[in-house]
């Protein structure tokens, strides 16, 4: 892979714009519906129809709660969702001079970068969840609003249950095994200005994935070579601008088990220069996020713009 066209931290124009993707947490019935017009779209939907053997296009358009968030369809459904939606925005005219992607979004943020393919993708997914597979327990995570990041990394219990994500400052995930996040949970609702249970099943962004993450860091001959990148990756594990083969690596892998840092990822697309965000496919989580890091400095609009939100798996605004 070779060093992307744009210098990370170099300053770009301010009508420029910055790809958003939400993580898995975003879902929703219906989610693609509004990119069923869009031929690039469908292309998309169908690629990853093909790889993975799943009905994609029933998935992300059709499917109750029940088969959407079925385990490996919920995956691979909010992917082919966001790949689409970028790919739609592309055939309309869109440009991107960068992507941010918050969780599993990174898989599209990448794409949209021209980092991964979709065979790759559908390859990473498939070895993170043959992997989680093998966990030795039951999981849970919630997002917590209203208490300092200070108290809420002493109420928790490290292999058991951590912070596992930073989505604006007085907005924390927490993860980890069920009844230890359950514990932490109760601990701090009576400080909290809201507590949130989240349905992800696994222990995202823990030291807990850290045997996942070194499964896909064995297995990386299966994924093989990524691509040079053709647009700035700003990455929520490393909290800014990433170029190099070894970042992008390790934003594959290490996101699985580090804790994610929206918060600073936002505030470095802000200081080089950002003042445009789009959100593509489902949700608001980052888009949200935005607006309530930069305020009025960075505009943020979302594409396709319809069938969005995802009752009690995407976090309320802070």
């Amino acid at each position: 892979m070779s060093e992307p066209a744009i210098t990370p931290g170099e300053r770009v124009a301010q009508d420029k714009v910055l790809g958003l993707f939400p993580g898995m947490a975003a879902a929703a019935p219906g989610m693609g519906l509004p990119l069923v017009s869009s031929a690039a779209a469908n292309a998309t939907i169908a690629a990853f129809a093909s790889l993975t053997g799943l009905d994609v296009a029933h998935l992300v358009c059709r499917a109750g709660e029940g088969e959407l968030f079925a385990e490996r369809a919920w995956e691979v459904a909010v992917v082919a969702c966001e790949a689409a939606a970028a790919e739609a925005y592309a055939e309309q005219g869109g440009v991107l001079e960068g992507v941010l992607g918050f969780s599993i979004g990174a898989y599209a943020a990448l794409h949209a970068a021209g980092a991964v393919t979709i065979d790759q993708i559908v390859t990473m997914i498939d070895i993170v969840l043959e992997a989680s597979r093998r966990l030795p327990a039951r999981y849970g995570m919630a997002a917590v609003t209203g208490v300092a990041t200070e108290e809420v990394e002493a109420a928790c219990a490290p292999g058991k249950a951590e912070v596992a994500a930073t989505v604006v400052p007085g907005q924390l995930l927490v993860a980890g095994e069920r009844r230890s996040v359950e514990a932490l949970v109760r601990a701090l609702a009576p400080r909290a200005l809201r507590v949130q249970a989240l349905a992800v099943p696994w222990p995202l962004h823990t030291s807990l994935m850290a045997p996942v993450a070194a499964s896909l860091e064995a297995a990386r001959y299966r994924v093989g070579e990524l691509r040079p990148l053709r647009r700035r990756v700003y990455s929520a594990l490393h909290g800014r601008a990433i170029g190099s083969p070894d970042e992008v690596w390790a934003l594959v892998t290490q996101h699985l088990w580090r804790p994610q840092r929206l918060d600073a990822a936002i505030l470095s697309a802000r200081a080089d220069g950002f003042r445009r965000c789009v959100e593509l496919g489902p949700g608001s989580t980052v888009g949200r996020a935005v607006r309530r890091i930069a305020q009025r400095e960075i505009s943020v609009t979302s594409f396709p713009g319809a069938a969005r939100g995802a009752g009690t798996r995407e976090p309320a605004p802070c």
